[in-house]
């Protein structure tokens, strides 16, 4: 009996303990840019990373089409580095007063996966506000990631984030999604 699950074979195994290990690491990446520790966030940052969030097109009869060469943001490692250095620096105004963020990340769910890395689909819902006000906004996303397995857990090679808005309902996209 040692080793063995009854009714569960050892990919399906493998495929449940690899879910709940990418889950583990979108639950400390979302712990890690809501508590602002940024410095930290970048190190699950891939060299190679692209991470961009793509402009919904507003068609008839088509819901869930996206530009593919128009984005909101289209960043690489250069990029991504800088807006993290400038958040502690005197020229992050749009951060002034700090944000208080939270995100929340659901329907995780492994596309494809090899050795090397894996393809994972997950929705977000960040909640922003930002000084002594009672107003806040809410962003609802699609992420479709790709991580590269390390030694230490993951690092993200590739984000596509998708929002559900074709006009963005936040003043400012300053934050990390």
């Amino acid at each position: 009996m040692s080793g063995e699950i009854e009714g569960i074979d050892a990919d399906e195994l493998r495929a449940l303990v690899l879910e709940r290990n990418v889950r583990n690491f979108f639950k400390r990446e979302a712990d890690l840019l809501d508590e602002r520790k940024l410095d930290a966030w970048f190190e699950l940052i891939d060299d190679d990373i692209r991470y961009q969030m793509s402009r919904r097109l507003m068609k008839e009869y088509e819901p869930s089409e996206f530009d593919e060469e128009g984005y909101f943001f289209n960043e690489d490692y250069g990029s991504l580095k800088a807006r993290v250095e400038r958040f502690d620096s005197s020229y992050a105004w749009a951060e002034r007063p700090p944000a208080r963020t939270r995100r929340y990340v659901t329907n995780v769910a492994l596309e494809d996966w090899t050795d090397e890395d894996v393809s994972v689909t997950s929705n977000v819902l960040l909640y922003y506000s930002q000084g002594d006000t009672t107003d806040y906004s809410l962003l609802s996303i699609r992420r479709e990631d790709t991580l590269k397995r390390t030694e230490d857990g993951f690092s993200i090679t590739d984000r596509t984030i998708l929002p559900d808005h074709n006009t963005l309902g936040i003043s400012k996209i300053s934050t990390f999604l």
